[in-house]
């Protein structure tokens, strides 16, 4: 690559293979509980599943979300990662058990 190249922009099957990387297959449960924990991210996984569902259960949900729905979740999964496991972990307590 040069200096000058131009940022590779990824597709939606890259974005959704990223997103169960960074979350999925990631082996601190921390990032899994906040992606998880996020009501935009439970509203297309509740959406996902239903078209999952009425197709037969063929494939993974993921294979179900349309390009928007991708962009999203990529987005989150990115945001999320980009911390620090104990910094999440405080700004879940914060949100989701507080005192």
């Amino acid at each position: 690559m040069g200096l000058f190249s131009k940022k590779h922009k990824l597709t939606i099957d890259e974005m959704k293979k990223e997103v169960v990387r960074l979350i999925d297959e990631n082996k601190d449960n921390v990032y899994k509980i906040v992606f998880y924990s996020q009501p935009e991210v439970q509203r297309i996984l509740d959406n996902l599943t239903e078209r999952w569902s009425n197709a037969g259960n063929r494939g993974e949900p993921i294979d179900y979300a349309t390009a928007e729905e991708v962009q999203v979740l990529y987005h989150l999964a990115r945001k999320i990662t980009s911390m620090r496991p104990e910094e999440l972990w405080a700004k879940y307590r914060e949100l989701f058990m507080p005192k």
